[in-house]
């Protein structure tokens, strides 16, 4: 988009998207699905800026899409086995009575979201190559 309307809109809207983005990751225990729901708003204000601005403005975002997949896939793992460990049971709470542990996985799933998302947006529009 070469609209100087439409990008400007996207520069006003998607710190929001973030900003709900991340509300919705670190508050996903008081809500059903709040990582899921949390990365694919982070992802929007990535997408947002992608589709208005162009590619160089989200470039080290793709080269660090397979951290982000490699991170939350480790550390969620992790916590499963570790509750395994320790508790008998697959996420078992390690710590009963606070809400630690689940902000925790809600805050990696919805990284693990956003850069799945992202990901797939950026070989649809066929952009992983392109320099």
């Amino acid at each position: 988009m070469r609209s100087p309307i439409v990008r400007t809109a996207a520069r006003a809207i998607s710190p929001f998207l973030f900003l709900a983005g991340l509300y919705f990751a670190t508050h996903g225990f008081l809500l059903p699905g709040g990582g899921f729901q949390g990365g694919v708003l982070l992802a929007a204000g990535a997408l947002l800026i992608l589709l208005t601005h162009g590619r160089e403005k989200v470039i080290h975002l793709e080269e660090d899409i397979d951290w982000f997949e490699t991170f939350g896939m480790v550390v969620f793992l992790g916590a499963g086995l570790a509750g395994i460990f320790f508790g008998g049971a697959f996420l078992y709470n390690m710590l009963p009575g606070t809400p630690v542990w689940c902000i925790t996985l809600d805050i990696v799933i919805a990284l693990k979201v956003f850069a799945g998302i992202l990901a797939l947006f950026i070989y649809l529009f066929g952009l992983e190559g392109v320099k």
